[in-house]
């Protein structure tokens, strides 16, 4: 927010936790009425939406075995389903006013699966899947899809995301500041990028899955899952 408004945008926030105001909305965009008050608002007050930025997301670590259905439907409630949703209230306006851009924050670990981030990894895929498809069908009414891939960044998200077990941080790095992803945001809308990957780290995850997945496979299982081998967790031979 403070890096479109530092570049001259108006921008229109909503938050679960947010005092009402003329720029701040309070709701939940996992809420079908919120998310059509949010763009009815927006187009009332100021006529025209240029750029949705979609932000908001909620991680859950733990064993894909041991996540509770309702846990798991909150993920994908807020990460895919709401993004979705509120993507196709903003198109119609985009196109009628000749363009436009939609803005998918997924994740490294939306190209980079880890362990105990599952459910969390497979939202963060589908954004960036989505992004491509949708990127292909707007086109012709030049509207952008861009899709943002950070890595670990300085935010209260780790603090709220559900967690079954473990620290926080899976990783003893220093996640990049916010205000650094914030830019780099308004960037990739200026210069009309289709995908920006941020971070020294998320660049080398990328490419090394690209070129090397088992190795990134192997240097992950060997990092977080203990290796055991009893009778118990050894699966059966085939006859």
């Amino acid at each position: 927010s403070r890096a479109f408004t530092q570049a001259g945008a108006t921008v229109i926030g909503v938050a679960r936790r947010a005092t009402p105001g003329r720029f701040l909305i309070a709701g939940d965009i996992t809420r079908e009425d919120d998310r059509q008050r949010l763009v009815d608002t927006t187009l009332r007050d100021f006529g025209r939406i240029d750029i949705l930025v979609n932000n908001a997301g909620l991680g859950l670590r733990g064993l894909f075995t041991e996540c509770q259905p309702a846990d798991v439907r909150a993920v994908i409630d807020l990460n895919i389903l709401a993004l979705m949703r509120l993507t196709q209230l903003v198109i119609p306006a985009m196109r009628r006013q000749g363009g436009g851009q939609i803005v998918n924050v997924s994740s490294i670990i939306g190209v980079v699966a880890t362990p105990y981030n599952g459910i969390y990894c497979a939202s963060k895929f589908a954004v960036r899947a989505f992004s491509e498809a949708l990127r292909l069908e707007l086109k012709p009414a030049h509207i952008d899809v861009i899709s943002i891939l950070p890595g670990y960044t300085d935010t209260e998200f780790f603090r709220h995301q559900i967690r079954y077990s473990g620290p926080e941080r899976m990783s003893p790095i220093r996640g990049q500041d916010p205000d650094h992803v914030g830019r780099a945001i308004v960037r990739a809308c200026r210069y009309r990028r289709r995908e920006v990957t941020l971070s020294f780290f998320g660049h080398v995850g990328c490419w090394s899955k690209r070129l090397v997945p088992g190795l990134v496979n192997w240097s992950l299982s060997r990092q977080y899952l203990p290796v055991r081998r009893d009778s118990t967790t050894m699966p059966a031979q085939p006859k």
